[in-house]
């Protein structure tokens, strides 16, 4: 069984694990690059506000949701409260 999970092991086959040893922890075999600060609250920014779009979207759609809900409910209590078809006089002669 070890030797066959061995021989699934993938990291000798992806690029990413090129160079990268079990003697050497800190190495995951993806160098980073340094990003300026400024891009990076350029970035939060720019999720803050994607998050707020979302999130104003997403309670618009829950309150249109309550009122047509809402609205459904109505009608068929108006439907069905005391149809035309049978009236309470001609089921309780």
């Amino acid at each position: 069984m070890l030797a066959s999970l061995k021989n699934n092991n993938r990291r000798s086959k992806r690029e990413a694990f090129e160079g990268w040893t079990t003697s050497n922890k800190e190495s995951q075999g993806i160098e980073i690059e340094p990003i300026a600060e400024e891009v990076l609250v350029e970035i939060r920014n720019k999720l803050k506000a994607q998050r707020k779009k979302e999130k104003i979207r997403n309670i618009i759609i829950l309150i249109l949701s309550v009122i047509a809900t809402f609205l459904f409910f109505l009608f068929l209590f108006y439907y069905f409260y005391n149809s035309t078809g049978i009236s309470d006089e001609f089921l309780y002669r």
